[in-house]
């Protein structure tokens, strides 16, 4: 893979001799071995996270939160004063969209923009008295789709997964520094 993400060479014979040993690499890629979609782990995460997601983004409804609100809700309800930036990283969130979205919130009365104590022209963001009523009225939905999703697990395999998916988040940021 490193190869492939590697730059050709610009001299000469080294140039040929690097096009060429990226050629094979791709006729390999091109013709791999069978995939099995059902055992690859981003479609087994994507496809438990989507799950668990659309049933919840149903139970949100009667609170007029979509779910993309609501993570916004519980990352200012976990930890306050957050700047939209390490909002953005919590919620997973492209910074655009987290903007508008946080923009519709504190239009409605759910958040509050402040100065950030370290740097006068920052802002952070926290819960009004109304978005903290009302995050901590769905946590214990929230609370009930993780035990649904972890039935039948042990506790120590549930502390492994959250590690092992903390592991896989992390591993990630290999791929941030190649492009």
């Amino acid at each position: 893979m490193d190869k492939l993400l590697s730059p050709v060479k610009s001299s000469g014979s080294s140039r040929r001799q690097g096009r060429k040993a990226q050629g094979k690499e791709l006729a390999n890629a091109s013709n791999p071995a069978p995939h099995d979609l059902d055992a690859a782990l981003p479609y087994l995460l994507a496809r438990a996270g989507v799950r668990m997601g659309q049933a919840f983004s149903r139970d949100l409804k009667p609170f007029d939160l979509s779910l993309a609100e609501w993570r916004i809700l519980a990352a200012l309800l976990q930890a306050p004063h957050q700047r939209l930036a390490e909002l953005a990283q919590h919620t997973s969130a492209e910074p655009s969209t987290l903007s508008r979205t946080v923009d519709a919130l504190v239009t409605r009365g759910l958040l509050v923009r402040e100065r950030a104590g370290d740097d006068g022209r920052a802002l952070a963001l926290r819960l009004s008295p109304q978005g903290e009523e009302l995050a901590l009225r769905i946590v214990p939905l929230a609370q009930l789709y993780e035990r649904v999703a972890l039935a039948g697990i042990s506790a120590a395999q549930v502390e492994l997964l959250k590690d092992m998916l903390r592991r896989i988040y992390a591993n990630m940021d290999n791929l941030d520094s190649v492009g």
